[in-house]
């Protein structure tokens, strides 16, 4: 778990369920729960993890009644971070190799109070340099040097219903719009 309001949480670099299999370069298999503790709450300023966690799944097909639209938003930092995880990235074993995802957004952060992203949607570019070339740390990098102010182009799948593509009259669309969210 990660403590809520935490430097691990507000880091923005790790989820819950990620696992942590190196605390400055030290081996955490084969050390009790507690000691690992020990270890955490001792590394001072800086502190270099290595962490494992799962890969975003693969996009869906487009056939699956699924299509995708993009969109640009405007986020503001706070600290080092726009308020959001992301996994994914290319990667030199092909089969590892995802669209950079959005896996959580922050609650009370720059992207949440923004209101658009969510998890499952998919950074495009940053101020408009492409990411779809982008290794997880180039990403993560290329996020650390942007400005205060940056604009991302998303992308985010849209589910055709059926029933509304079938249907013949008036429709009623219902939006539901988060505070401080424009429409």
């Amino acid at each position: 778990n990660l403590r809520p309001g935490g430097l691990a949480a507000r880091s923005d670099q790790l989820n819950v369920g990620d696992y942590i299999k190196s605390v400055n370069g030290i081996n955490l298999t084969k050390l009790r729960h507690e000691e690992i503790i020990s270890l955490l709450k001792n590394v001072g300023e800086r502190v270099l993890l290595e962490v494992e966690y799962e890969l975003p799944p693969t996009a869906p097909d487009s056939t699956s009644g699924v299509i995708s639209k993009t969109i640009d938003i405007c986020l503001h930092k706070e600290g080092n971070s726009y308020g959001f995880v992301m996994r994914g990235g290319t990667h030199e074993d092909w089969h590892k190799s995802r669209p950079l995802v959005v896996t959580y957004v922050r609650p009370g952060g720059p992207a949440d109070r923004e209101g658009t992203l969510r998890p499952g949607d998919r950074l495009l570019s940053v101020d408009g340099v492409p990411l779809h070339n982008a290794n997880h740390s180039d990403a993560l990098n290329m996020l650390a040097q942007c400005g205060q102010e940056a604009l991302f182009q998303i992308e985010y799948d849209v589910t055709i219903m059926d029933t509304v593509t079938n249907a013949s009259g008036p429709l009623l669309v219902e939006i539901a719009k988060s505070p401080g969210a424009t429409l």
